[in-house]
């Protein structure tokens, strides 16, 4: 009669591929739940561009034209010199706010108004 101490190989090998697949499942599931936060943020962000637009355009006395199915684009920086976008990096791109970007609020014919930021991320409401 043998008194057994330790592992056999086979159940190392069983407990280090079901620790092998619990890490791959947890690292899936993060990432499409850090995909999800990173797109809540740009999301956020757009928000944000698209209030400071409509604000200064309603602040701004005429400064930028409206009419009920568009207004013109507004930069940037005009955004940020006014301190209207507090951030200084494009959650979307998570790089520094290119000054250059402009805003386009238009009004569908139903009356859903939407911005395009850059001409590439739109945002409904």
């Amino acid at each position: 009669m043998k008194n057994k101490k330790g592992f056999t190989l086979i159940e190392l090998i069983v407990v280090v591929a079901i620790m092998a697949l619990l890490g791959t499942v947890i690292t899936v599931s993060l990432t499409g739940t850090l995909q999800e936060a990173n797109q809540d943020e740009c999301d956020e962000f757009v928000r944000e561009v698209e209030d400071a637009a409509c604000v200064y355009s309603q602040l701004s006395n005429k400064k930028v034209i409206c009419n009920r199915t568009d207004c013109a684009p507004i930069k940037l920086s005009i955004l940020v010199s006014e301190g209207m976008i507090e951030s200084e990096t494009d959650a979307c791109t998570g790089e520094a706010i290119d000054l250059n970007q402009t805003v386009t609020i238009t009004w569908d014919n139903t009356g859903e108004k939407k911005c395009e930021y850059n001409g590439v991320k739109v945002y409904e409401r």
